[in-house]
C-alpha cells in the first residue's frame, strides 16, 4: 500500500462494537464516571459533595446528554448509522471525564468556570468535525445544529446541579456563549476552506470522498480521461471453462470509489453471481457447495504490472471491461514452466519471471521483491498484447507492502524492461509438448480463492490466487508448504482496493477455502487446452495524473487540518484563560 500514498486513509478505519454493547457501555460507565468524578471533586477541591449528588451527576451529566445525542444524530442526518452515532458518544462521554478530572485540580472559581466551558465548547466541534467527515459538508447547517444538543443539555444540567449559585456575571455567561458558536464558525470556515481547495484541484469533495470510503458507498469520480485499455482473457477447458480477466486496468482507488471493486464485480460475474436488493452479490446462493464456483465453469482475476493511473473513474465501466473479456482460440500444444531470476544482476533483492509458451504466445508472471506498482510502459511499451499475457504476483504481505512504484524512463525501469527481453528471448526457445492437462477450483466465501493445477510433460505446477491487496502471512506459509509436492508454486493477489477496512485490519485469510481449492483443483486435473486473447474496451474513463491531484491534496490537506485543529485548541485555552 505504501505507494498508492492513501495510508493516511487506513487511519480512518476501526471496528465499531455491537449497538447493544456500546449502550450497556454508556449506561454502566455513566456510573462510574459519575462515581470518580464526585470523590474527585471532593477530595481535591474545598466542595465537599454530598454521596447523595452521585445519581443525579451519573444521570445528568454523563448519561443523558449522551443518549440524546446518540439518537438524535441517526434520525436528523438521514443514514447515519446508530452504532456510529453510539461510539461517537461514547468517545464524548470519556472526553467530558477527562475535563471533570481535570476540574478537579482548578485552583480558583474563575479557572472552574473556564474549564467547563472548554469542555462544553470541546463536545461541540468534536461533533461537527465526527459528522462533517462520516456524512459530507453539505449537511453542516443540520450539523451545527444537532451537534448543539449536547452541550446544550450539558449547560442545563449544569445549572439544574447548582452552577447558578456560584454567581457569574451576565458578561462571563455572554462571553463564554460567544466562544461557544465563533469556535464552531472557525471550525466549519477551516472545513469549509479544505473542501474549497481539494474541489478547486480535482473537482472532489473531500467530505464525500472519506465519508464514502467509510460507509463504503459506489460512487463515481468526475476525474480522469478516455481511454481505451486492453482486457486480456486468459481461459481453460478441461470440460468446464475457467476463464481469467486481465484488463489492464488497476483495481483501484478504493472502496466503491471508481474502480476499487472491480477485481470482485469481475470475478462475481464470471462465476455467474447474482445480486441482492444491495446490489452485493449472494454469495450463498453461488457458493452451495463448500464455498465452489457453481456449474462447473469459473472466472478469476489477474493484475497486470500498472499503477493507480489506470484507475477507473465510474464504477459502472466495469461492465464494459467485463463486455471485453473475449473466447480465446485454445491449444493443448505447451512448453513447461520457464523460472528465472535477474535480481544479482539487475541490483534488485529479487526480480523473478516464471513463464510458459501457449503455441507462439507467451504466459509471464512476474514478481519484483519490494516493488509496488509499475508504469504501463515499463515493460509492455513495444510488446504486442496479441503475444504476451503479463501477470503481476502482487505477493507481498498485505499490511507492510513496498514502497516502490517504478516510473517509466526510470533507471529502474530500463533494468527491468533489458530483464523482460532477456526472458522473453530464452522462453521463445522452449520447447511444446503435447498433453496439457489442468485442474481448477474457484471458491467464493467471504474471501474470492483460485487453485489451478497445470501438467506439462511430468511437470506439476500450482496457482494459488486471492482476491486481496498482497498477501497475509498465512497465505504465503501455505504456499511455501504446498513446494514439496509441486514443482513450482505461484501464489499472486488481485491487488483489489474494494475494502477499506480489509487493507487496514486483514491480518488472516480463509486457508480453509484455499486448501479446499488446492483439493479440488488436484482432483479435477484432465486433458485440457489453454489460450488468451487480446480486446479493447469501449470507451472509459480512467483517472490517469487525476489520481497523483487527487491523493497528494488529500494528503497535504488532512495534514493541515489536524495542524488547523490544534490551533483553534491552543486559541480557545488562551481565549477563555488569558
Amino acid at each position: 500500500m505504501g505507494a498508492d500514498n492513501v495510508d493516511a486513509f487506513q487511519r480512518l478505519v476501526f471496528s465499531v462494537p455491537r449497538l447493544r454493547v456500546q449502550a450497556a457501555a454508556l449506561v454502566l460507565l455513566s456510573g462510574v464516571y459519575g462515581l470518580a468524578t464526585v470523590a474527585a471533586i471532593t477530595v481535591f477541591t474545598p466542595f465537599a459533595l454530598d454521596p447523595s449528588r452521585i445519581v443525579p451527576v451519573a444521570v445528568l451529566i454523563f448519561l443523558v446528554p449522551f443518549v440524546v445525542a446518540a439518537e438524535l444524530f441517526p434520525r436528523v442526518l438521514d443514514g447515519y448509522p446508530r452504532p456510529w452515532s453510539y461510539f461517537l458518544a461514547l468517545t464524548s462521554q470519556f472526553v467530558l471525564f477527562v475535563y471533570a478530572l481535570v476540574l478537579s485540580g482548578a485552583d480558583n472559581v474563575g479557572n472552574a468556570w473556564s474549564i467547563i466551558w472548554l469542555s462544553f465548547i470541546t463536545l461541540y466541534l468534536l461533533n461537527i468535525l465526527v459528522l462533517v467527515v462520516s456524512t459530507g459538508i453539505d449537511r453542516s447547517d443540520r450539523i451545527l445544529l444537532a451537534s448543539l444538543a449536547e452541550p446544550a443539555l450539558l449547560i442545563a444540567a449544569f445549572y439544574a446541579l447548582g452552577g447558578s449559585e456560584l454567581g457569574f456575571s451576565t458578561y462571563r455567561h455572554v462571553f463564554a456563549f460567544a466562544s461557544l458558536l465563533i469556535a464552531a464558525g472557525f471550525l466549519v470556515l477551516v472545513l469549509l476552506v479544505v473542501d474549497y481547495l481539494i474541489r478547486s484541484n480535482t473537482d472532489v469533495s473531500a467530505f464525500a470522498l472519506t465519508s464514502g470510503l467509510l460507509r463504503n458507498d459506489r460512487e463515481s469520480l468526475d476525474l480522469g480521461v478516455e481511454a481505451r485499455p486492453a482486457v486480456e482473457t486468459f481461459a481453460v477447458d478441461n470440460g468446464d471453462r475457467l476463464t481469467v480477466a486481465a484488463p489492464w486496468v488497476h483495481p483501484g482507488p478504493l472502496g466503491g470509489f471508481g474502480g476499487g471493486q472491480l477485481s470482485g464485480n469481475l470475478i462475481d460475474a464470471l462465476n455467474g453471481g447474482r445480486e441482492g436488493e444491495d446490489g452485493a452479490t449472494d454469495r450463498a446462493a453461488v457458493a452451495a457447495d463448500g464455498g465452489a464456483a457453481a456449474d462447473g465453469d469459473a472466472g478469476f482475476f489477474f493484475h497486470v504490472p500498472c499503477t493507480h493511473k489506470e484507475d477507473l473513474s465510474d464504477p459502472a465501466d466495469a461492465e464494459r471491461i467485463l463486455d471485453a473479456v473475449a473466447d480465446p482460440d485454445r491449444t493443448e500444444r505447451v512448453s513447461r514452466l520457464v523460472t528465472e531470476s535477474y535480481g544479482e544482476r539487475e541490483g534488485y533483492a529479487d526480480v523473478r519471471f516464471h513463464g510458459r509458451r501457449i503455441g507462439d504466445r507467451q504466459v509471464i508472471v512476474l514478481h519484483g521483491e519490494g516493488i509496488d506498482d509499475y508504469d504501463t510502459g515499463v515493460f509492455m511499451r513495444d510488446v504486442d498484447h496479441d503475444e504476451v499475457l503479463l501477470i503481476d504476483q502482487h505477493r507481498h504481505d498485505i499490511q507492510n507492502g513496498p514502497e516502490v512504484e517504478i516510473q517509466y524512463g526510470s533507471a529502474e525501469a530500463d533494468r527491468l524492461k533489458r530483464a523482460f527481453d532477456d526472458f522473453r528471448d530464452r522462453l521463445a526457445t522452449a520447447d511444446l509438448a503435447d498433453g496439457y492437462a489442468a485442474g481448477f477450483a474457484v471458491t467464493r466465501t467471504a474471501q474470492n480463492a483460485l487453485a489451478m493445477v497445470e501438467s506439462v510433460d511430468g511437470q506439476e505446477v500450482l496457482w494459488i490466487g486471492v482476491d486481496t491487496n498482497g498477501l497475509t502471512p498465512d497465505v504465503r506459509a501455505t504456499a511455501d508448504a504446498y513446494r514439496d509436492e509441486f514443482d513450482a508454486v505461484i501464489p499472486f493477489s488481485t491487488d483489489t482496493h474494494a475494502s477499506i477496512h480489509e487493507l487496514a485490519n486483514m491480518r488472516e485469510s480463509d486457508l480453509d477455502a484455499i486448501e479446499r481449492a488446492v483439493d479440488r483443483a488436484v482432483d479435477d486435473v484432465a486433458p485440457a487446452t489453454v489460450g488468451f486473447a487480446s480486446r479493447r474496451t469501449e470507451p472509459v474513463k480512467l483517472l490517469k495524473n487525476d489520481y497523483n491531484g487527487l491523493v497528494f491534496s488529500v494528503n497535504i490537506l488532512i495534514r493541515l487540518t489536524i495542524i488547523a485543529l490544534v490551533t483553534l485548541y491552543v486559541l480557545l485555552v488562551l481565549w477563555l484563560f488569558f
